[in-house]
């Protein structure tokens, strides 16, 4: 009887010990948010990763961003992109050699993206530590190419854009900044452009974005409304404009965790993009949640 007990207890011991090898998580929380009466929370795993494994989960992920090379001088390379110590890290440095007929591709950015392209209506987190560099460091969603053109618009969620060393617009470097754009991709053109909805809003988190960890969230409540969340409490809501389109955000989605050049900021220095200390994004985990009804639901 004792052998058998000891051979239960050393299977069991195994078997967690392995779970936790390979980056297994016993329980998700579930998200600052609670449930509509007669719905529940349930975990997406197709846009959720806790980045527990050793390398990046490329049956989920693209390591770069498919049909975007990046913004010149910072090209999307997939050896920016990497997982360790339990986050996903996107580091932004020197391209050696340069790339580009003429050079104009000297700084390595990264981006991944989800393969699953139909995220709705839910909740999407991050926890994120932002890199000291002009670069920027990101969470956002978008309408795939084939559906936006489709549906005559492109949909962009921003729930997350900072930038830790910004320089132009220094509330970037201390803000949650959130952001919405519809570009209506069959209007006539105004000034050689189709015309583009937008608003925004941003939120004092205290403290630079590059100094610790923060959770960025973002109820996606309907096509009309998002409301998001600092470290689990509520305090910014978007209502996008209607004036064009009465549902804007009506759009299925994807997820990117970006870190790329923006062509208003100042460019990182060779020396900032050189110093580990400084030139990388960590994300800790994304999670999406979406709700279903519960059994006494009617």
């Amino acid at each position: 009887m004792m052998n058998k007990i000891t051979t239960l207890s050393l299977f069991v011991f195994a078997a967690a010990a392995g779970a936790c090898a390979m980056g297994a998580r016993i329980s998700v929380p579930p998200p600052p948010v609670e449930a509509p009466e007669g719905y529940k929370w349930v975990l997406n795993t197709d846009y959720s990763d806790e980045f527990d494994g050793k390398k990046l989960n490329r049956k989920k992920w693209h390591d770069t961003y498919p049909g975007w090379e990046g913004r010149v001088p910072g090209k999307f390379v997939p050896s920016s992109v990497s997982v360790k110590d339990g986050f996903l890290e996107i580091k932004c440095t020197v391209l050696d050699p340069p790339q580009g007929v003429s050079n104009e591709w000297w700084v390595a950015c990264g981006a991944i993206q989800s393969k699953a392209q139909d995220a709705r209506y839910g909740y999407y987190e991050t926890r994120m530590k932002a890199s000291g560099l002009t670069t920027s460091s990101t969470f956002w969603l978008m309408n795939p190419r084939d559906k936006a053109e489709a549906a005559g618009k492109r949909t962009e969620l921003d729930i997350q854009e900072c930038i830790g060393n910004a320089k132009r617009w220094p509330g970037f470097k201390h803000q949650f900044r959130a952001n919405t754009h519809v570009t209506f991709l069959n209007a006539a053109k105004v000034d050689g452009e189709r015309p583009v909805v937008k608003k925004d809003a941003s939120f004092d988190i205290g403290e630079n974005v590059d100094q610790n960890f923060h959770r960025y969230g973002c109820w996606w409540v309907d096509a009309n409304t998002m409301k998001f969340y600092l470290d689990g409490k509520l305090v910014q809501t978007i209502e996008p404009p209607t004036d064009l389109d009465k549902a804007p955000f009506d759009q299925p989605m994807f997820v990117n965790l970006v870190c790329e050049i923006y062509d208003w900021e100042t460019l990182p220095t060779k020396e900032g993009l050189l110093d580990d200390s400084r030139n990388t994004t960590r994300y800790d985990y994304v999670r999406s949640y979406k709700l279903v009804k519960t059994t006494e639901a009617k």
